[in-house]
């Protein structure tokens, strides 16, 4: 887990999940979602803000963070094609960064 990776991981769920489209069905599944990407991407700059402070309250951050930081690797992970061929879409999953140490 680094600002790096985390930059990573919040561009490439930028790309993937895009921009609510309007209304409709597809606009009511996108925003819970960009929402949801939000919030851990906000979680875990507070981590690593915190980390960087040398702030004590590290130790009860970490353990939240790194759930935040495995939800974004699940959404960031590729959808199967319905024929179960994935193709070159595995290349998008971005692996987890070591964890700074303050």
């Amino acid at each position: 887990m680094s600002r790096e990776g985390l930059e990573r991981l919040r561009l490439l769920l930028a790309e993937r999940v895009g921009t609510p489209p309007g209304q409709g069905e597809d606009a009511r599944r996108v925003e819970p979602l960009r929402r949801q990407v939000y919030h851990a991407v906000t979680g875990i700059d507070a981590y690593l803000s915190a980390v960087e402070a040398g702030s004590s309250t590290v130790v009860g951050l970490r353990e939240r963070a790194l759930d935040l930081w495995a939800d974004l690797e699940r959404i960031a992970s590729p959808c199967p094609e319905p024929d179960g061929a994935a193709g070159d879409a595995g290349a998008l999953r971005v692996p987890a960064q070591p964890v700074l140490r303050g």
